[in-house]
């Protein structure tokens, strides 16, 4: 398809609303012309009836503030979130240890291990519960 030499004289009257006879003529015969002018009136009415919405500036600070605050609540709650993990993995290999040596054969060993046992689930158990009070 060809642009015609006379398509901006057409643009033109379509924005302005001023026809001539000639130029209705030549509309109905080229089909260049005839394409531009339903894709002009095309956009025109999708501009028409667009409504953009553009929240109002202080709305749109007051959810960058708290988005920044809440990034920054993130971060800083990332270091107790690996303690947190950190205590459990420890209490649990704290117990599976105690539990090996609470099976060994000697008494003193097996009485080592119990007094171990409770002292690491208590540890693990009151640093847990610090981590987890949100306080």
């Amino acid at each position: 398809m060809t642009i015609c030499d006379r398509e901006q004289e057409l643009l033109a009257a379509l924005r302005s609303g001023n026809w001539t006879p000639e130029l209705r003529a030549h509309l109905a015969a080229c089909e260049s012309c005839a394409d531009a002018a339903i894709t002009a009136e095309f956009l025109h009415q999708a501009a028409a009836t667009a409504d953009p919405h553009v929240p109002p500036a202080g709305l749109v600070w007051w959810k960058a503030q708290l988005r920044a605050r809440r990034e920054s609540a993130q971060a800083a709650a990332r270091p107790v979130l690996i303690a947190e993990r950190a205590a459990a993995i420890v209490a649990l290999l704290g117990a599976v240890g105690a539990l090996a040596w609470l099976s060994s054969d000697s008494t003193l060993a097996a009485l080592a291990g119990i007094v171990a046992l409770v002292l690491l689930t208590t540890a693990a158990a009151g640093a847990l519960l610090f981590a987890w009070s949100k306080k």
